[in-house]
């Protein structure tokens, strides 16, 4: 897939390169305008294809629900004395959330929901929303206390309060060259 993309793009940029050595005309600039948008549309509409072919089957050696925890939405901000860390994670149960401060720096946020038959009645039309396990992993752009932090989950959102740990105090220290 990325094959094609770069094919396109080289044959392109060599066309550009052919028509920059003659005279353009306003013409031809608009039938390269034309040209750009179609592959950007074409670009767009292959990665949306990768996406979906992606999300639908399971990697080698996972389970069919583990691509789930990369949809899941996640917010991180920082004051001066805490990350806060805010993921969306609607229909759970918070019972059913786990989360794991690893190394001090990454963020793992897993759980589960039930899984539920997939309806094949005449009403249901269409079925996207996962079931399962889900598990995602942030990294915290500082470090991080283990101690100290707070979780809470209210409507569909998890929010987690993480105290940033304190540097080291820098000092300055004068050196005489001998």
């Amino acid at each position: 897939m990325k094959r094609l993309i770069i094919s396109v793009i080289l044959v392109a940029a060599m066309t550009g390169a052919i028509h920059a050595q003659t005279d353009l005309t306003e013409e031809d600039y608009k039938d390269f305008d034309k040209l750009r948008k179609k592959i950007v549309r074409m670009k767009k509409e292959m990665d949306r294809l990768m996406g979906d072919i992606i999300s639908t089957y399971p990697q080698e050696g996972t389970s069919v629900f583990s691509g789930y925890g990369q949809d899941v939405k996640v917010d991180i901000a920082q004051d001066g004395k805490n990350f806060v860390v805010k993921a969306d994670l609607p229909g759970m149960d918070k019972d059913k959330i786990e989360i794991t401060l690893e190394k001090n720096r990454f963020l793992k946020i897993s759980g589960a929901r039930d899984v539920m038959k997939k309806e094949t009645s005449a009403d249901v039309v269409r079925q996207e929303r996962m079931q399962g396990r889900f598990e995602r992993v942030v990294e915290l752009p500082g470090e991080a206390r283990s101690d100290g932090i707070n979780a809470t989950y209210k409507n569909g959102v998890l929010e987690v309060v993480i105290p940033v740990k304190k540097a080291a105090k820098e000092e300055k220290v004068n050196i005489q060259v001998q």
